[in-house]
């Protein structure tokens, strides 16, 4: 089963936060082959994001988790002019962000379901992609 993460599911993977165990879950599952996880390349960026922000992590210890992000193997999807087209129209027709659009554009394009933690994001899937909650997930 192929599914799209986002930046709510993925940060939990290195902080220490409700749901933690949860979508630790869901990263073992694509790690074991159960899942297959993509995302817009955005995701290394914002996950990074909140590894730096995490001062409950060395400098060596953050650097290692945002390698290990790429160790993982996740489809990233390149901006091209059409996704950054598609993903311009989800935002301005869900008014929500532009990056979070961008998951939902990823998910509409690999015909596959979102899986977040994010509940505005879960809200703007309706109508363009289907929703998996992450309190729901079950892995």
């Amino acid at each position: 089963m192929r599914l799209v993460v986002d930046a709510s599911v993925a940060a939990k993977w290195f902080n220490i936060e409700e749901l933690s165990d949860r979508a630790v879950e869901a990263k073992d599952a694509h790690v074991r082959g159960d899942l297959e996880f993509a995302a817009p390349s955005q995701l290394i960026y914002e996950v990074g994001n909140s590894i730096w922000r995490n001062s409950q992590l060395t400098t060596d210890d953050a650097r290692e988790a945002v390698a290990s992000i790429l160790q993982l193997r996740i489809c990233l999807l390149p901006p091209t002019i059409s996704r950054a087209s598609r993903t311009m129209e989800i935002a301005r027709m869900k008014r929500t962000t532009y990056y979070d659009a961008a998951y939902l554009q990823a998910a509409e394009e690999l015909k596959a379901a979102l899986l977040t933690a994010d509940e505005t994001q879960a809200r703007a899937c309706k109508g363009i992609v289907q929703v998996l909650r992450l309190p729901e997930f079950k892995a």
